[in-house]
């Protein structure tokens, strides 16, 4: 199988992994948009860096009061999403070791989350 056909594969792979996972989060109460803009920078952000494999990003809401929010605010996803591969890689987006702390988690909370700029 050529590069060509093993990238599209995956990439429709991912296409159909995405659309089931928003099915499953509607049917369950639906999916705030802090965690549909992280999902889709999430998303974007395995396909400019495929080397990344699983990402230890969470896009989740839930908690008492919500008190847990997806790692990635709309801002930061938003940043993610509209840079080019090329602006990621050059930000070192692809490398975990660049990440920086979330921004809203407080000692000994250990997520990190990629910069933009």
């Amino acid at each position: 199988m050529t590069t060509v056909r093993k990238r599209a594969r995956r990439y429709l792979q991912r296409l159909a992994l995405a659309a089931a996972a928003l099915l499953v989060l509607m049917a369950d109460g639906g999916i705030s948009g802090d965690e549909l803009q992280c999902e889709l920078a999430v998303d974007h952000l395995l396909t400019c860096c495929p080397e990344l494999g699983t990402v230890g990003v969470s896009c989740v809401r839930s908690g008492c009061g919500g008190a847990m929010v997806p790692d990635l605010d709309e801002s930061r996803a938003d940043c993610l999403r509209s840079a080019s591969c090329e602006q990621l890689r050059a930000l070192g987006v692809c490398e975990v070791a660049t990440w920086e702390p979330r921004p809203s988690c407080l000692p000994p909370c250990m997520a990190k989350v990629p910069r933009c700029q």
